[in-house]
Formats: structure tokens, sequence, C-alpha cells
């Protein structure tokens, strides 16, 4: 089967403070977010990958980049929404900028380690801890993707914080990177079966996409 990932598109504009949001902000997509998931559902569309099923995070980002990348194709199915998908509660980080966050004791080293290693940081005054991150993901696993249907192609749209601990937690082979960090409004894809995917690609934008990467 194929798993292909999109996560959700800007919710900053160009004269926006960026800050840290997680599952405690519910912030909408801006202009560029919502052209991002139209080109998001065309690349698909152009590479012959239309999903049979389509699962997104609740928060309002990740259900209207669902719903705006099946308007492209009107064979899309609604989303399923789980809120298992949502993003991590980032607590204390939640409204700081990363410079902001650089600046607290021990804040530099933290953003170090997430940001590059996908290491919870253990100090830095999250809701959200791995064990419930991880319990999340893999019961998600367990529940839709161990029984799907092998010749499905399954999109999950979600947030950065959740979409990089997909490959590992489904036990890709070739899972050697040290981060599997995702940008807004790109893609990535995994094949395979359980106990034996890979990664196709991972952290695509979707005007680069082409069937180059399905080789």
């Amino acid at each position: 089967m194929d798993i292909i990932f999109g996560r959700h598109g800007n919710t900053f504009g160009p004269n926006d403070k960026v800050v840290w949001v997680g599952r405690e902000t519910d912030l909408p997509l801006v202009d560029a977010g919502w052209q991002q998931a139209r080109a998001f559902g065309s690349a698909l569309l152009r590479i012959g990958m239309v999903p049979d099923r389509v699962f997104c995070a609740s928060l309002q980002r990740t259900r209207g980049f669902a719903d705006a990348m099946g308007e492209v194709q009107m064979r899309w199915r609604k989303p399923t929404v789980d809120s298992r998908l949502d993003e991590i509660n980032y607590g204390a980080w939640a409204g700081m900028s990363t410079a902001e966050i650089e600046a607290t004791p021990g804040g530099a080293n933290a953003i170090e380690l997430w940001t590059k290693h996908d290491v919870f940081p253990s100090d830095a005054g999250w809701v959200s801890t791995e064990a419930e991150i991880f319990g999340n993901i893999n019961a998600f696993i367990d529940d839709v993707i161990k029984n799907a249907d092998p010749r499905e192609k399954v999109l999950v749209v979600s947030s950065n914080g959740i979409l990089r601990f997909f490959p590992r937690l489904l036990g890709s082979r070739n899972g050697d990177l040290p981060s599997y960090v995702m940008k807004t409004g790109h893609i990535g894809m995994v094949s395979g079966e359980p106990g034996n995917f890979r990664v196709r690609f991972w952290n695509i934008s979707a005007e680069a996409l082409s069937r180059d990467y399905l080789a």
C-alpha cells in the first residue's frame, strides 16, 4: 500500500510574527496556505496518486487543507477527522518565536535536539508527552493502516510534530534520516506493508513533485 503524508499549509502571513503553535492554538490557514492545499491536490492528480481514503487531524488548519485538496479532484472522498493526528501541545513554548525560546535557560539546546533529532525536551513545559504522541500514532497505525486494503492509497494530513514520527513508527527499513521534519504544504510517502515499509520520498514541495519520485 501507499501512504501519503501532507503537512498543512501556512498559518502565518508575510508580516506576521512566526511563533510556535500546536494543538493548543487552532489557527486557520492564510491565503498562501489555501494555495498550498490546492497545489498539493493538483500534484497528486498529476502523478496519478489520488488517495482512496483521506484522514486529517481535527484542527481547522488540517481540516481546511484536506478539504481544499479534495476540491481539485472531485473523486476524493470527504476526509475522516481523527484527533489522534492533532499536533503536539507545546505548552510554555506556544506563542513564542524560536529566537525567544533559544534565549531561555536550556532553550537553544532543546530547540536543536527537537528540530534536528526529534528528541522531546524534558523540561520545556510541554503539555504533550512522547508517550502520549507515540501512543496516538501507534493506535492510528493499528486501526487504519494495518487494516487497510494492500492496494489502497491512504492520505494522512497532519502537522510537523506528528508526521515526523510516522516513518520510524511504521518500521520503515530505510528510516535513516536524523529527523523526518516536513515543511508546510510539503509531501512525503511510504510504500509497502506493515513490517516492510520504505520511504519513497519525504518533504517534497507540491511544485517539485513528479512521477520520478515514484521510481
